[in-house]
């Protein structure tokens, strides 16, 4: 049984196809790209043309209402659109958009971010104001709310501290979820590719600077900037309460955005540089089929604040 990766959980007639996220199939659909097609939004041909030294936030959204966000410089933009349009010119079916905002230095943070799927689920959007119920951190411990109706896909840093060269660190996480919850689901068939539950959590890493060579068809040098953890992951359900861990350097417990195990030799390479240069780390939210489908609480009808608390004690030990 092989295990597939995209951007998104795309549900196409005949057949389930798999972007963004995992999916566990019995019959491998890596030569297609899910029926996925992307085009590029008019701010990003800007954002090409300028100060080749600026950051830009990245967000690759498809109509399935799945998304990622990253942090690029403009040659690893330049990069990005270049896959895109590839994938873009095979004349897959469904839409996305990659759009991109210049940023500035001073509104960037480090902390730990919480992120759901916006209400179309078409998008992420960050939890980042006070009125968001935005993630809290007392020293190595980070907390949020599964709020109602909201799918949660991320909980990330960019701490310089726990990111960069990661090569030689075994990743820990003591989880666990407390409050009125009476179970989880993900979405999309992301529990287990036919239904909702189980839903689960992992380790997930971003490496903008890891493009490598495609396993599948159409290319995209991208799929390999994206790894999580697999099959390592936590259970979802109330009162869950458990350690993953997972060790970076093995490739045989990573599987990238299009499925492909780090220890495949056709990615190997790509995986080795991703290790060295990751710029976002933390945990992502789904299933044991697709792995950020994202993961919502589900409360008894007219249940109050306080909702369900997630905690995660986050560790990096040598």
């Amino acid at each position: 049984m092989r295990t597939f990766q995209r951007v998104a959980a795309v549900l196409v007639y005949p057949a389930i196809m798999c972007l963004g996220i995992a999916c566990e199939q019995d019959t491998p659909t890596e030569a297609r790209p899910g029926g996925m097609a992307l085009s590029v939004s008019g701010d990003l041909t800007d954002a090409l043309s300028t100060d080749l030294g600026q950051s830009y936030q990245v967000i690759l959204s498809c109509t399935d209402g799945h998304s990622v966000v990253l942090w690029v410089d403009a040659a690893t933009l330049t990069s990005l659109a270049a896959d895109v349009d590839a994938i873009n010119a095979s004349g897959t079916g469904v839409t996305c958009t990659l759009g991109s905002t210049a940023l500035d230095p001073s509104s960037q943070t480090t902390a730990w971010t919480v992120y759901d799927y916006n209400p179309s689920n078409n998008a992420l959007a960050p939890r980042n104001a006070p009125d968001k119920m935005p993630a809290t951190t007392s020293g190595s411990e980070t907390k949020f709310d599964f709020l109602p109706g909201k799918f949660t896909a991320l909980l990330t840093t960019t701490d310089r501290s726990l990111t960069g060269d990661l090569s030689m660190t075994t990743l820990r996480d003591q989880i666990s979820v407390s409050g009125p919850a009476t179970t989880f689901m993900t979405q999309h068939g992301g529990g287990n590719c036919v239904g909702d539950v189980p839903a689960a959590v992992r380790f997930y890493f971003i490496s903008p600077s890891a493009s490598g060579s495609t396993v599948g068809t159409p290319p995209a040098g991208f799929y390999t900037q994206f790894w999580w953890s697999n099959p390592v992951n936590l259970p979802l359900t109330a009162g869950s309460d458990g350690t993953i861990t997972a060790v970076v350097s093995d490739p045989d417990e990573w599987s990238d955005w299009n499925g492909q195990r780090g220890s495949n030799p056709q990615v190997l390479a790509a995986f080795e540089k991703a290790i060295h240069n990751v710029q976002t780390v933390g945990l992502s939210f789904g299933g044991l089929c697709f792995f950020e489908t994202g993961v919502t609480a589900e409360y008894p009808s007219g249940t109050p604040p306080p909702y369900e608390m997630f905690s995660s004690d986050f560790s990096e030990t040598p």
